[in-house]
This record gives structure tokens, C-alpha cells and sequence, in this order.
């Protein structure tokens, strides 16, 4: 069945109400390991019966501006929560020292911890606030997905204007630059206003439910499991010493490149002076080169990028109203995985169906697990498998860029030590923010400034007024959308660089390697897995400082 075909019905509460008090019922029968499996098994069924709402939250982002799907998916804001809290009821049982052993010989440690931390990090005291949350990322999506640029004599859409800030002609590129800077500077006030309701929302939330600020209860949401904010801290201040300066000697070296005298922020996005590397062809030709890279990797990714193809999991065209990003998401009664991306005609366009389809490819390899629960996942382990895939395909780029193949191949390198940083800094930014809730848009704009000259102190916003006011954290929508989130890019992209290491030296171990990192992620925690996959420690400064020696 192909994307298009599938039927939606709304996800009714009501209905899934009354099954979730049922299925509670049973649970509360359940004593032993074999019951257990039963009531897991109708757990799971529930579970698929809530995938139109995965369907609606695409179909939405494919047009914000349709009404059917806007409605559809304020009535998910709104019920969302309700169902969260039910399913917690769920799972604390499952808890319950009467049912935890058998439980847990089913369902194995990791998932038990997952479930612990769901438990703790949500119940009904905070419903409406998380309500709220989800009504104000709902503003946030709307806001930023319907922003337009004046460009040229005429309105175009804020993520078409890549090509131009990543123009060869340096003239175009700062003129493009400056009238996207002016179109976040127009949304700046309700930018602003949207985040600072959210960070009180969130620090509200955090407090009824008993946690010193939302930072603590945000590693509980994310599953932090393993390692604590201390091995974090630990992990960006050995960025900061080891990443940086070499970060700062790439910027020189691509300042030579580039044949100027300094580098301005209209520069950031070019990297060759006849301008980065686009793909030989349109959209067709980029889907094509997509099959073909998968199916030169291996065996199991030829049949996944197939499966792919066939079924029409995808959507890649840019169009008015469209959400810009790009996504993976799970498909659960299908068995499918669904890939969002936009093809905006630059790198990007091979860069999102390696990253994308890293996580598709995983998903896939576990799409029988019978266990469905084991295909719950860490974000970090999850960013592992889509960043890693990147480079697992990098020597197959010919197809999309022809001669300036090992062209994307030096901006894809450049690009992953720039992430590192970058994620970084988002992360500690965000700490900052959520332990002092009460600063002022100010202050905050300020914080990001000072961070922004420790993380990325090669940056020149000269004649940028939005910038150079500190608002840069406002073009990230991951700080308004998924709190806390950045710092597993990070992570994932320090395993992801050991896998390019690997790929040099042994690459069939290397591919071994990746392969028993997706099969066993949600079986255990991201320090174990990697572990088991032959990795270094990606919190430990002696593997940021081994990664730092080879990628000089």
C-alpha cells in the first residue's frame, strides 16, 4: 500500500479510552510472565489503532494551510495529553513489584526503564499545561512554516532561498542573506513571545511534578539513561578544548579556498568559490540516485530502499505551506516508515535522504521485532543511525554531483565538525535558559551571544542586526519544538565519525558494527549499545581528543 492509499479516521479519544480502561483492567489481573505477554500483545494493538494520528501529523506538515488537517491535528494537541496520561497508568503497573520481575523477563531492563521515566516525567497534574505546550509549538510551526521573504520584486517562501545564500556570487549571497535576516527580525517580537510563554510552561510543569527545573525533567522525557547533565558538561567542555580550534582552523582553511580576506556570516553557507556542489539533476534524477546509492551499499539496504520506493514513503518537494525540515516518521500499523524531507536543489537534497533514510533503514530492520517495545529508542542512539548512514554512503556520491562528488564529500565533513559545536552550544544555551526561567528576552539574546563566541568564535554578524542582537537561537526549531534535543546530534555525530574512522580501515567491520547497533538499540542504553557495537565512549575526552587528531 502506498502512502497516498492509506485510509485515515480520526483517532478517537472516546473510543481509545474505553480500550485503554480495558486493557488497565487486565493488566491488573496479570501475575505472571505469559499474562503479561497477552496484555502486551493487545497493548500493541492499541497502539497501531493510534496510527492515524501519526498520519494526520504528516499530512499536516505536507500543507499547514489545509483546514481538514490543521483541525485534525488541534484535536491530537488537545487529546494527546489525555491519552499520555492513560498510557502511564498502563505502565505503572507493569511496575508494580506484584508484575515487575515477569514484566521485565518479557520486556527486558532498558524498556522497564523507559517506562520508569514516562512515568515519572508525565501524569494528570500537568495535562493542561502540556495542552498548552502543544497549542504553542503549534504557533511556532505555523509561524515559521508560512514565512515569506521579499526577494527580488516578489514574496518567496523563506526555506526556497538556500540556493541564493549559498550562491557562488558573493553579492547575491549577502543580499539573500540580509532578507532572510530580515524576515526572522520581522517574526523577532512573536518569536520571543511564543518561547518565553514555553519556558515558563515547561518550568511549571517541571515543578508539579517535582523536579528542581525543567532540565532535570527534561532528561527524564528524553530517557537520558546511563549518564547524568555532569557527563554532558563533561562532553561540551571537551568540545570546547578539542572541537574549536580546530573548527576555527577549518574556517581559515576555507577562508583561503574561498580566496577572501575574512569571512562574513553571508559566507557561512559556501564553502567553493564556484559555489557548493548541487545535484546533477531534478527530483527524479535525485530519487534515482537515492535507489542507486542504497542499493550499491549492501544487500540489506538495496531491499530497504525498494520497499521505499515501491510503497511511495516519501515526500520531497517543497511547496507553499509545506513544514520545512525533514523527518522519519513510523508508520506503526503498517509496519512502514514514512520520510519527510524538502529538495531545495542544493546538497541538501542528497544530505536528507542518507540522513532520513538512516533512520527509516533502522526502523525497517526492526519492523518484525515481536517485541515492539524494544523498538522504542533513545534520540541518541536514533541520531546514531541517521548519521552514521551518512557516511556509509558518502563514496557513492558520484551519483548525485558527478565530478564535485569529493567536493560534497569535504563540505560534509566540514558540516559534521561544525555540528558537533554548534549542538553544543544549543544545549548549554538551553540549560542556562531552563534553570533561570525568568530571564528576559534580553538576557537570553545576550546568553547566546556570549555562547556563540565560545562555541563558534569564527563567526562575523557585522551589518547583521538581527544576529548581532543575539536572536540566532530563534532559527532553531528544535529549541521550541524538542527541548534539549540538540545535544544527542552531537553525540550520535561523535559515533558516527568513529564508523567513518572504521570505514577506512575495516569496512566490512565497520558495516558489521552499524548493523548490531540498529538491531539491538531499545534493548539497551546508548553507553552499553555503543560498547556493544565496538565503539569508544562518545562522553570520554580521550575519544573527543582521538576524533579531534583525525579529522585535523
Amino acid at each position: 500500500m502506498t502512502f497516498g492509499e492509506m485510509p485515515y479516521q480520526r483517532a478517537d479519544y472516546e473510543k481509545l479510552k474505553q480500550n485503554y480502561l480495558e486493557l488497565i483492567e487486565e493488566c491488573q489481573r496479570a501475575s505472571d510472565a505469559d499474562a503479561i505477554k497477552r496484555v502486551l500483545q493487545k497493548k500493541n494493538a492499541l497502539d497501531d489503532e493510534m496510527t492515524d494520528i501519526s498520519l494526520c501529523y504528516v499530512r499536516h506538515d505536507m500543507d499547514v494551510n489545509d483546514s481538514f488537517y490543521a483541525s485534525e491535528q488541534a484535536y491530537y494537541d488537545e487529546t494527546g495529553p489525555l491519552l499520555t496520561e492513560l498510557d502511564n497508568r498502563f505502565q505503572e503497573l507493569l511496575l508494580e513489584p506484584s508484575r515487575r520481575k515477569a514484566a521485565e523477563a518479557v520486556l527486558g531492563p532498558q524498556v522497564m526503564a523507559m517506562m520508569e521515566n514516562a512515568v515519572r516525567g508525565f501524569n494528570e497534574s500537568v495535562i493542561e499545561l502540556a495542552q498548552e505546550e502543544n497549542r504553542l509549538t503549534g504557533v511556532h510551526n505555523q509561524l515559521t512554516s508560512t514565512a515569506v521573504v521579499q526577494w527580488q520584486g516578489r514574496e518567496i517562501k523563506r526555506s526556497l532561498m538556500t540556493p541564493y545564500t549559498q550562491s557562488g556570487d558573493r553579492e547575491i549571497r549577502k543580499k539573500a542573506y540580509a532578507a532572510c535576516s530580515g524576515s526572522w527580525e520581522q517574526q523577532r517580537s512573536r518569536l520571543e513571545e511564543v518561547y518565553e510563554k514555553l519556558v515558563h510552561n515547561r518550568a511549571a510543569q517541571a515543578k508539579k511534578l517535582g523536579f528542581p527545573s525543567f532540565v532535570e525533567l527534561s532528561y527524564c522525557r528524553m530517557n537520558r539513561i546511563g549518564y547524568t547533565p555532569d557527563e554532558v558538561r563533561e562532553f561540551r567542555d571537551a568540545v570546547k578544548k578539542e572541537i574549536v580550534p580546530l573548527l576555527v582552523k577549518a574556517e581559515e582553511n576555507r577562508k583561503k579556498r574561498l580566496g577572501l580576506d575574512h569571512l562574513y556570516v553571508y559566507d557561512g553557507g559556501i564553502a567553493f568559490p564556484q559555489g557548493n556542489p548541487v545535484p546533477d539533476g531534478d527530483t527524479a534524477f535525485c530519487l534515482a540516485a537515492t535507489r542507486e546509492m542504497y542499493h550499491r551499499l549492501s544487500p540489506e539496504t538495496a531491499q530497504f530502499i525498494d520497499f521505499v520506493m515501491e510503497n511511495e514513503l516519501y515526500d520531497v518537494e517543497i511547496r507553499d505551506g509545506k513544514r520545512g525540515g525533514g523527518y522519519m516518521m513510523s508508520l506503526e500499523s503498517y509496519r512502514m516508515p514514512f520520510i519527510f524531507a524538502n529538495f531545495d536543489g542544493t546538497s541538501e537534497n542528497a544530505y536528507i535522504m542518507t540522513h532520513e533514510g538512516g533512520h527509516a533503514f533502522q526502523y525497517y530492520l526492526k519492523r518484525n521485532e515481536p517485541v515492539r517495545e524494544q523498538s522504542w529508542l533513545n534520540s541518541e542512539v536514533a541520531e546514531t543511525h541517521a548519521m552514521a548512514m551518512e557516511f556509509f554512503l558518502s563514496p557513492y556520491m558520484e551519483l548525485f554531483f558527478g565530478s564535485r562528488a569529493e567536493d560534497y564529500r569535504t563540505l560534509h565533513l566540514e558540516k559534521a565538525l561544525q555540528l558537533i559545536s554548534y549542538e553544543c552550544e544549543q544545549d548549554e544555551f538551553q540549560e542556562l535558559v531552563y534553570r533561570n526561567p525568568d530571564m528576559t528576552a534580553k538576557e537570553r539574546n545576550e546568553l547566546w551571544l556570549r555562547l556563540d563566541g565560545e562555541y563558534m568564535p569564527a563567526k562575523d554578524y557585522a551589518g547583521d542586526v538581527n544576529l548581532l542582537s543575539g536572536c540566532g537561537w530563534q532559527r532553531i526549531q528544535h529549541i521550541y519544538q524538542w527541548p534539549f534535543y540538540a545535544i544527542d546530534y552531537a553525540l550520535a555525530q561523535v559515533c558516527a565519525l568513529q564508523y567513518k574512522c572504521l570505514m577506512e580501515e575495516a569496512p566490512e567491520r565497520a558495516w558489521q558494527s552499524y548493523l548490531t547497533f540498529c538491531k539491538k538499540s531499545g534493548t539497551m542504553d546508548f553507553k552499553s549499545l555503543a560498547k556493544e557495537a565496538g565503539l569508544m565512549n562518545p562522553f570520554k575526552a580521550d575519544t573527543i581528543r582521538y576524533l579531534a587528531g583525525r579529522l585535523k
